[in-house]
């Protein structure tokens, strides 16, 4: 299963202060107001929104959480900051450093899942769903030396391709004056095909589907 709480294989819990903080974590000072209500749609019904929404606020029709990009502030070591962990996804950036995860030789990515962020899909036996983004070659012994969810349960493999399938997102219902209530529901799956639960979401992460994991040709540290 994708981890309900996006933690996976994040490095996570208690920390030495001279750990290096990935590029996904978030930090103090990058929490942002999210002023949001509910707006009539052109073809009927009501949707989440910004009353102020502005360019990178949907993506994809998607409602998207708002955080700042400016990495200050104490990590917050059991959160991950959306535009980041976003960008990882779509760009198949490294969780830790921030740069290209993919081999320039063999064209695929390397990638670390573990039982709480990744989940099977019967329909791809090599694939599955994953809330994780890929981690470069690089990056991956310091990853297993100092996560300690890697500690636990950890595959080390290369994928080769991904694609944008599901949200993990907070529910809000419509208040008086159209007030957006959050219904207490956090970190709820969702397909990018799911147009009515999507209406009423508030994206927090990006769900790829991997195909082809390979295992690792070679140990990794």
């Amino acid at each position: 299963m994708v981890d309900p709480a996006g933690q996976g294989d994040r490095m996570t819990g208690a920390v030495p202060t001279q750990l290096r903080v990935p590029y996904v974590i978030a930090h103090a000072a990058e929490i942002a107001p999210q002023p949001l209500t509910f707006v009539r749609r052109p073809l009927g019904g009501l949707r989440l929104a910004y009353n102020n929404e502005r360019r990178g606020d949907r993506v994809k029709g998607v409602l998207r959480v708002r955080v700042l990009n400016n990495q200050r502030g104490a990590p917050q070591w059991r959160k991950l900051n959306t535009l980041r962990q976003w960008r990882c996804m779509e760009k198949l950036l490294c969780q830790v450093c921030g740069q290209a995860a993919t081999d320039p030789t063999t064209g695929r990515i390397p990638w670390i899942t573990t039982d709480s962020a990744f989940r099977e899909l019967p329909e791809d036996p090599t694939g599955g769903l994953t809330s994780a983004p890929p981690t470069c070659w690089a990056c991956i012994p310091e990853a297993l030396a100092t996560c300690p969810q890697l500690h636990i349960s950890q595959a080390v493999g290369t994928v080769a391709r991904a694609e944008p399938a599901a949200v993990l997102a907070d529910m809000f219902t419509p208040g008086p004056s159209r007030r957006a209530l959050h219904t207490g529901e956090h970190n709820v799956e969702i397909s990018l095909s799911e147009d009515t639960l999507l209406t009423h979401a508030l994206a927090t992460q990006l769900i790829v589907q991997i195909h082809d994991f390979q295992p690792a040709p070679h140990p990794m540290g």
